[in-house]
Formats: structure tokens, C-alpha cells, sequence
């Protein structure tokens, strides 16, 4: 009922932002793990590169949502994606790829991150609140 293209994306990246979190703390767990390879999150490149094509793309009108989509894939489409880095990157002595100072650095940047998209979103439903209630 209240979805709007705005809240959508901040209910996507918010989505995305909970997912790094595990991501980064399955991390950390396993830094003594032999053989754990690095978990990271898919986001927001995937959703720079359909907003840019939105712009510009041709989209298909589709009647029923049975129908073929044809054209750029619309921002639903879009959505976080955990990855399993295998590139072999530097070797700690239980031989995985973690490494402890990274991961706290960006756990430290996504709850930033997290808590700066909580805030707009909360602003979003503020303005909503006022224009419903005329204050």
C-alpha cells in the first residue's frame, strides 16, 4: 500500500546490509577454520547498473504478469546475493582467507552503513506521517 520505488530500494539495501552483517560474522567465526573461504555480499553494483539502464533502456508494457518481460530488468529484480570468494588471498595459518582486521573494518562500515539507511527510511515514513496527518 505504501510501497514506492524509494522504499523499495531502501527495503532492498536494507536487506542486503542485514545479509553482510551474517556474511562478515560467518566470517569472523571461522578465522581459525582450515580451508574457510570469505562470504561476502552482492548489492549494490547490481542495483547502480539497473537504475542506470532504467534511465535509458527500453521496457516492455506488460498486461499480465504471465507475460514474457522483455528490455532491462526491472529494480525487483534486483536483490542482495551472498558470494564464496575462492580467490585465494593471504594465507593465515589456519589456511583460509580470512583476515580479521578487513572483516571488523567493514563490519564497522556496514552497521555505519545499516544505520544511515535506517535513518532515511524512518525520515521517509515521517514525511508520510505528516502529509496523512496535516501536521
Amino acid at each position: 500500500m505504501l510501497s514506492t520505488p524509494t522504499m523499495s530500494i531502501f527495503e532492498k539495501a536494507l536487506d542486503a546490509a542485514t545479509l553482510r552483517h551474517q556474511a562478515i560474522s560467518n566470517n569472523i567465526a571461522n578465522v581459525d577454520t582450515p580451508h574457510y573461504r570469505t562470504q561476502s555480499v552482492a548489492f549494490e553494483d547490481e542495483l547502480q547498473k539497473a537504475m542506470a539502464k532504467g534511465s535509458t533502456a527500453f521496457t516492455a508494457y506488460r498486461t499480465n504478469e504471465k507475460h514474457i518481460s522483455f528490455g532491462m530488468p526491472s529494480l525487483q529484480s534486483v536483490g542482495p546475493k551472498l558470494r564464496i570468494d575462492e580467490a585465494v588471498g593471504p594465507m593465515q595459518n589456519a589456511a583460509n582467507n580470512v583476515d580479521l582486521d578487513f572483516e571488523m573494518t567493514n563490519l564497522a562500515r556496514n552497521q555505519l552503513w545499516y544505520n544511515a539507511l535506517v535513518q532515511q527510511a524512518s525520515g521517509q515514513y515521517n514525511k508520510l506521517r505528516t502529509v496523512i496527518g496535516g501536521k
